[in-house]
């Protein structure tokens, strides 16, 4: 049977690699936070956006070679979800503020706010990385489900008509995206009529 200073022994052992483990972590801390990470971030951060920028400017060219031929097939709709949902270009302005700003209080902070200016900053970065990988499934072709998501979270009426008129002019359009497509618009219109049933 274990005695009780034996037990004590242990819980101090326990408390000793606990508080020694603490101690390397806020040493490893405050050498990660003091010493190169105000460069690698936003050196990250440029990196990012240096890839995002040539992405866009072939994906819009490709857009706007297509939209100038004859058949316009989801014309309208495409130009919405790449700038909407692929590229989120609203939320690019705020991802590089999280990447960057941060950085500019950098040498007046210590501590927690340093912490907590390099996680702000590493979200920012994982938003802008799947960015990327949206970019990135777009252009292996899988545009159907970007545009499938984008027609049902969509609720501005001049945006709607829009895209659906997009859509029902395609020619494009595959007998099963025609089914997907055909059940949303049927749950949109239910959701502008069903007010005005009351």
């Amino acid at each position: 049977m274990v005695g009780l200073s034996q037990l004590l022994e242990v819980y101090e052992q326990i408390f000793r690699d606990t508080a020694s483990w603490l101690r390397n972590i806020n040493n490893m801390l405050q050498r990660g936070l003091s010493g190169n990470l105000p460069s690698i971030i936003p050196n990250l951060g440029i990196a990012l956006l240096s890839i995002l920028i040539p992405l866009a400017i072939v994906i819009l060219t490709d857009f706007y070679q297509k939209k100038g031929k004859e058949d316009k097939s989801f014309s309208e709709l495409d130009l919405r979800v790449i700038l909407d949902t692929v590229f989120q270009v609203k939320r690019i302005v705020i991802y590089s503020i999280l990447i960057f700003l941060p950085y500019a209080f950098w040498d007046i902070s210590y501590g927690f706010t340093r912490l907590l200016e390099a996680v702000l900053s590493l979200i920012g970065v994982t938003f802008m990385v799947k960015i990327i990988l949206n970019v990135y499934n777009w252009t292996k072709g899988n545009v159907s489900t970007y545009r499938v998501s984008y027609l049902k979270a969509l609720e501005d009426p001049t945006g709607l008509g829009i895209a659906w008129r997009s859509v029902w002019r395609s020619s494009e359009i595959g007998y099963r995206n025609e089914l997907d497509l055909f059940d949303i618009f049927s749950s949109k219109i239910d959701e502008r009529v069903k007010p005005h049933d009351k």
